[in-house]
């Protein structure tokens, strides 16, 4: 099996190299540039890549939405689309992503190609946006974030814009957080009732690096309501994943005073400080007959389960958080058979210890494929399965505890 370049590890992007643009101002609101702490007076500038219209772009712009996966408020769908010129996230009190909590959100960036912009190892980045918070959407005693940046293989949030009370006082708060001792370190705040019901501008920078730093400010016009910075904080956790940003209304329902509410934002834009990092160029799928890679288009992505990057795997890709529930799992679709019969399913996979998959073929009933092995190389198990001729599809799927991480299928 080819294995991913060694730059991997710093993550592949999978877009070609953005053309040089001219360098942007800042924001009006955003204060006063804050570049690169290494960054000398005539080396790299600021480059947009990022700056969708709601009205053009829609929710195209970002990577992935995340609109009551749960199916727990159908009446209230969307949650999450353009209005005007800005984006509306909707919280209502019967919204639910698990029995204490709620989602409404979006995440990661696509430029006006499709393509995800990937904030990667030692790279700068700085975000920009209008924000309108009403009085209705309240500091909570449990959690309420309004923004986040995360990896795709840690639950640990990196970075939070979050609203929790403080010695009574409603408050909006920045934190990141320590991967080792899962710990959260605020490092700014400022009063919640101050910024609702009027348009404010969030400023948000960081570089991703094991030794990063992290600046917020917030303004009111030209009033600057807070400009913060924490430096020299691990910003970058991941071997092979991306630092990606998530916008919405993501709370516990385990708070009293909970409201029915709504966020927006607007005239988003996103620098990165130099030009767009080379691309890495992937090996290619498994090609051969009767291969079949999980994260191949068409195939279906459900709940919480999506395609990320493995350094080990067929294509370099696999597809991760599947099973816990009955939300989170995938279908491998178009296998291909010209006879009904009973055949030989290899299923290829990370895995981490005794791990198993339930599948089902063709919506019958599921049968479990029990695994063991290190997440260091790739583990196969075979199982019979039952094929119709023509098309069928394979859901993969487990209720009581996360799968292994798949990498591919072959029928034989």
């Amino acid at each position: 099996m080819p294995r991913l370049p060694a730059l991997l590890l710093t993550v592949a992007l999978l877009m070609p190299a953005v053309p040089p643009a001219a360098a942007p101002a800042a924001p009006a609101a955003a204060g006063p540039v804050v570049a690169d702490p290494g960054a000398s007076a005539h080396g790299p500038k600021w480059e947009l890549r990022w700056n969708p219209s709601p009205r053009k772009d829609g929710l195209n712009a970002f990577e992935a939405l995340e609109d009551d996966r749960r199916g727990s408020h159908p009446e209230g769908f969307p949650h999450v689309y353009p209005e005007g010129d800005a984006y509306r996230f909707d919280a209502h009190l019967v919204d639910r992503d698990g029995s204490d909590r709620m989602r409404n959100e979006v995440r990661g960036m696509r430029d006006s190609a499709g393509r995800p912009l990937e904030i990667r190892k030692d790279e700068t980045w700085r975000l920009s946006y209008q924000m309108y918070l009403p009085d209705t959407l309240d500091a909570t005693t449990a959690f309420t974030h309004i923004w986040q940046v995360k990896t795709s293989d840690t639950g640990t949030p990196v970075m939070q814009l979050t609203l929790p009370i403080k010695n009574g006082v409603p408050k909006i708060e920045a934190r990141y957080w320590t991967l080792a001792d899962n710990q959260v370190h605020p490092f700014a705040t400022h009063d919640l009732a101050a910024i609702q019901n009027k348009w404010v501008t969030v400023t948000l920078e960081w570089k991703s690096s094991d030794d990063g730093y992290l600046r917020w400010a917030m303004h009111d016009g030209r009033t600057t309501l807070v400009d913060a910075r924490a430096d020299h904080i691990d910003l970058y956790w991941s071997e092979e994943q991306y630092n990606r940003p998530k916008w919405g209304i993501y709370r516990s329902i385990r708070s009293a005073g909970l409201q029915d509410t709504h966020m927006l934002i607007k005239d988003l834009k996103a620098w990165q400080l130099g030009p767009a990092t080379p691309p890495v160029q992937l090996p290619e799928p498994d090609r051969s007959p009767g291969a079949y890679e999980a994260e191949r288009a068409g195939n279906v992505f459900e709940g919480a389960a999506e395609p990320v990057y493995c350094r080990i795997c067929s294509g370099g890709r696999k597809t991760i958080l599947i099973g816990g529930n009955t939300y989170d799992y995938t279908v491998v679709r178009g296998i291909l058979s010209e006879t009904t019969a009973t055949r030989q399913l290899t299923v290829h996979a990370v895995v981490n210890g005794a791990q198993s998959f339930r599948i089902s073929v063709n919506g019958a009933d599921s049968i479990e494929v029990p695994m063991t092995g290190t997440p260091d190389r790739i583990t196969t198990t075979t199982v019979p399965v039952p094929l119709i001729a023509g098309v069928n599809t394979i859901r993969f799927f487990h209720l009581g505890a996360r799968t292994p991480e798949l990498d591919k299928i072959v029928i034989r």
